[in-house]
C-alpha cells in the first residue's frame, strides 16, 4: 500500500507499481505488526513512533526529513489500520477520566516570582493550591506545569498538603533570556538542580516532597543523592539516569515543524490504557512547546547527567521510583536499576504510561497518594 499526499489531501495508492516513486517507505515485520495489533499492545508499539523509537529506525527507508515532516500522519494511518485489523473486537479498557471541576473560579492561584539563579534573574511562573506540607512539583522535559493541573484541583490532596508546579526557563509562561533568538538551549544538571534550589529558597518552603517525572524525575534523583536534607522525600516520576536515545535531530530542525513532531514523538509513550480527555491534553502541551526547547532539556537527560552519576551516593532522603508499564524512555528497568543504586524503592505501576499525573491522574493517585502519606507519616512520626 502507498500514500500519496496531494494538495494537502491524502490519497491511498493499492498497487504502487514497479515505475512509482515514493519519498520514504515505513515497513514493519509480521511480529511487529501483531504486536502493534495486539490488545492491548506491549510497551514499545503503541505507535508508529514508539516502534521506530524501541525497534530501530531501520524500517524507514529513503528520506528521513520526509518522514520525520509525515510522523504525524504515519501514526494516523496506522492508528487506522489497527483499528480496522481489529473489526468488531472490543477496544482496551481505559481508567476513569477525572471529574469535571465546577463551574466557576478554581482553587489554583497563579504567581510569577524573580530568582537568581547561577548569578542570573529568571522571572518564573508557578501555581499553587492547597494547605500543610508542601509537595514541589516538576514537570517533563519541554511541557509545563499544567501536567500538574489535577494534583493542583484535587481537594482529596490539597486540604492536606500546600501543592506547587512550576515552568521552568524556557518553559510554559516562564521567561527564556532576553537573547534567545541568538541561543541554543541545553539544561544541564547544575543549572536544573539550582533552580529547583532557588525556587524552594525563594518562597521559604521548609522540607518539602519532590515529586518530579521524566527529566524532573531525573533531576529529583540527583537531588536525593546530594541535596536530600532539604526535602522530605522524594518521588521521581519516570525516573532513570538518563537515555543517550532521547536526543535526536528531529526535535529542532528548520526544515521539521517541532510542535507536529513532538506530538507524534512523544505520543507512543502515553499508555492506551488513559482516558482521551487527559491523553490529548497532554500532547496540546507539546505541541506549544519552544522551537528548541525540548531537545535542550534532553541534552540535560541524554548527554549531561549521566556523565554525573557514574558515581552517585545514595539518597540521603526517603526517596521512590514509579515506573509506568508503557514508558520506555525510562524503563522499568532502568527506574529499578536507579532505585537500586540510590537506596530507594520502586513503585511499579501497570497499564500506567510516561505522564501518568497528566494522562491517567485518577488511576496514578492510587499510587502516589499513599507514599505520600508514608513520607508525611515519616515525617511527623
Amino acid at each position: 500500500m502507498g500514500i500519496e499526499v496531494v494538495d494537502s489531501r491524502l490519497r491511498v495508492v493499492d498497487d504502487i507499481g514497479i515505475n512509482a516513486s515514493w519519498d520514504f517507505e515505513y515497513v514493519l515485520s509480521k511480529q511487529e505488526w501483531d504486536e502493534f495489533c495486539a490488545i492491548p499492545p506491549a510497551r514499545g508499539f503503541t505507535s508508529a513512533q514508539a516502534i521506530v523509537a524501541t525497534q530501530g529506525a531501520d524500517r524507514i527507508r529513503g528520506d528521513r526529513a520526509t518522514w520525520a515532516r509525515g510522523a504525524a500522519v504515519i501514526d494516523r494511518v496506522l492508528e487506522a489500520c489497527r483499528r480496522s485489523a481489529h473489526d468488531a473486537q472490543p477496544a482496551p479498557a481505559t481508567s476513569p477520566a477525572p471529574n469535571r471541576p465546577a463551574l466557576g473560579v478554581g482553587p489554583i492561584t497563579g504567581r510569577y516570582i524573580h530568582l537568581d539563579v547561577e548569578g542570573s534573574r529568571r522571572r518564573i511562573y508557578f501555581e499553587s493550591a492547597g494547605q500543610g506540607p508542601a509537595i514541589v512539583c516538576l514537570h517533563t522535559a519541554g511541557a509545563d506545569s499544567r501536567q500538574y493541573r489535577y494534583m493542583l484541583e484535587d481537594g482529596e490532596l490539597t486540604e492536606k498538603y500546600t501543592v506547587y508546579a512550576f515552568d521552568m526557563p524556557w518553559h510554559g509562561r516562564s521567561d527564556p533570556p532576553d537573547d534567545w533568538e541568538s541561543t541554543r538551549y541545553a539544561l544541564t544538571t547544575d543549572t536544573y538542580a539550582a533552580t529547583v534550589l532557588s525556587f524552594i529558597e525563594a518562597l521559604d518552603i521548609h522540607t518539602p516532597i519532590l515529586v518530579g517525572c521524566s527529566m524532573g524525575g531525573a533531576i529529583g534523583l540527583y537531588l536525593a543523592a546530594h541535596h536530600g536534607d532539604l526535602f522530605s522525600g522524594v518521588c521521581a516520576l519516570e525516573g532513570g539516569l538518563g537515555n543517550p536515545r532521547r536526543f535526536v535531530e528531529w526535535t529542532n530542525r528548520a526544515d521539521v515543524d517541532h510542535s507536529t513532531f513532538l506530538v507524534s514523538w512523544v505520543g507512543g509513550l502515553i499508555a492506551p490504557t488513559s482516558p482521551r480527555g487527559p491523553r490529548t491534553q497532554t500532547l496540546w502541551g507539546y505541541a506549544q512547546s519552544g522551537p528548541g526547547v525540548y531537545q535542550g532539556d534532553t541534552y540535560f537527560y541524554s548527554h549531561d547527567l549521566p556523565r554525573r552519576v557514574v558515581d552517585i551516593p545514595q539518597a540521603s532522603c526517603p526517596l521512590y521510583v514509579f515506573s509506568g508499564e508503557y514508558d520506555y524512555s525510562a524503563t522499568t528497568e532502568m527506574s529499578r536499576d536507579a532505585a537500586d543504586r540510590l537506596g530507594g524503592e520502586l513503585i511499579d505501576m501497570r497499564t500506567k504510561g510516561h505522564f501518568p499525573m497528566s494522562e491517567d491522574p485518577v488511576g496514578f493517585a492510587r499510587y502516589l497518594y499513599p507514599v505520600l502519606e508514608k513520607i508525611s507519616g515519616r515525617e511527623h512520626g
